[in-house]
């Protein structure tokens, strides 16, 4: 067992950590391979490995540069361009949110303008490089689609979310931006007594003696004597 631990050792050598007896890894625990494996193994490169019957390993980058004694890639520093960082939120109230590990490993890359999230779900920053707040003109937002107050359905395309939300229009991720239809306001109701009538614009029409109402609607009144009250809005 010593012998093969050796030739094992002395195959991967200083320029290799896959070897055609065994593997070292990269944290130092050895794999000795079967008859079997170790017959298998056609050629050993730099990125990988071809075996005999077809199949091959594709080094990922770690494993490489383990492989062929080159330094391992540098992690991205980590840089923070305002109150929005990878391990939390310096607010201006002086209240700061501090990320949990898995809010932590989510963020993927921190700009001056938002960040990028592991789930996809990128945040929007504003002026002040806090993310921008939904406000309720958002009743409703699904994966494919979103509900605004005033009743309008959007689809979203794929990867496209509400970017921000203001009082006359919503902007898309895209670039796109959504107007909001202004809501109409009821028409205020005519007052009908028994001696006359005051109209919505607030025109008061006194009804001759022994005249009545026959009929009201919401937009006019039909007299006994014939005549008709037009309302205007």
């Amino acid at each position: 067992m010593k012998l093969l631990v050796a030739l094992c050792v002395m195959a991967v050598g200083v320029s290799a950590q896959y070897g055609e007896s065994g593997i070292v890894n990269p944290d130092g625990t050895l794999r000795q391979f079967t008859r079997e494996e170790a017959d298998n193994v056609a050629t050993i490169g730099e990125s990988g490995v071809v075996f005999k019957d077809g199949s091959h390993l594709q080094f990922n980058m770690d494993f490489a540069a383990l492989h062929n004694n080159l330094p391992g890639p540098d992690k991205p520093e980590e840089v923070t361009f305002g109150p929005y960082g990878y391990h939390g939120i310096i607010k201006p109230d002086g209240n700061n949110v501090q990320f949990t590990p898995d809010q932590h490993s989510n963020v993927v890359l921190v700009g001056p303008s938002g960040a990028i999230t592991a789930d996809g779900k990128n945040v929007q920053f504003g002026q002040e490089g806090l993310p921008l707040r939904r406000k309720r003109e958002v009743t409703l937002e699904g994966p494919s689609g979103v509900q605004f107050a005033d009743g309008q359905l959007r689809h979203l395309p794929d990867g496209v979310t509400v970017v921000s939300v203001g009082p006359s229009g919503a902007t898309l991720s895209n670039g796109d931006h959504v107007q909001f239809r202004k809501k109409r306001e009821a028409p205020s109701k005519a007052v009908v007594g028994d001696s006359g009538i005051i109209t919505p614009g607030g025109f008061q029409f006194q009804l001759p003696h022994g005249v009545y109402i026959v009929s009201k609607g919401p937009s006019a009144a039909l007299l006994s004597d014939g005549q008709v009250v037009q309302y205007e809005f």
